[in-house]
């Protein structure tokens, strides 16, 4: 695959994912997917991280904002800011923060990724480490977001 054919399909992702609509964003992952997300446990199938994004996406919505991309073969590197609003009061502390948030409560946080495609240009493993920050004024990534996302 080419960065070109790379990015392209991670445009993609990019859209369906913030659409929250599991189903969709899914499709973009190989059956055999492999996530490692602290805090998580071992992803080792597409159904495994649907299951996972669909329990998640029911008490918070989370949207990709990167600002930072680098495409390799078959393999993208990308920082970004994941912009998260609680859906429900979540009561017990939140794996990235150790904090419980109020319905309609903000918080952002900086994301390092790593992903690998395979031959069919799919999503083969998604390797992620995060470190929260609260979205107050002057707090967060400093970055800006990348033009067209």
């Amino acid at each position: 695959m080419s960065s070109a054919d790379i990015k392209k399909n991670f445009d993609d992702y990019v859209e369906a994912f913030n659409s929250h609509d599991v189903d969709r964003f899914a499709q973009f992952y190989a059956p055999d997917f492999y996530l490692h997300v602290p805090a998580f446990p071992r992803i080792n199938s597409r159904k495994e991280a649907s299951d996972l994004f669909r329990q998640g996406l029911s008490f918070f919505q989370e949207t990709i904002h990167p600002t930072y991309l680098l495409f390799g073969e078959r393999a993208l590197a990308m920082e970004a800011k994941m912009d998260s609003v609680a859906l429900v009061d979540i009561e017990s502390p939140f794996p990235f923060t150790g904090k419980t948030y109020k319905k309609g409560e903000r918080f952002v946080y900086p994301s390092i990724c790593h992903y690998e495609f395979n031959d069919e240009g799919l999503i083969q493993t998604w390797r992620c480490f995060s470190e929260v920050q609260r979205p107050d004024p002057g707090a967060g990534i400093k970055q800006d977001i990348l033009p067209g996302y």
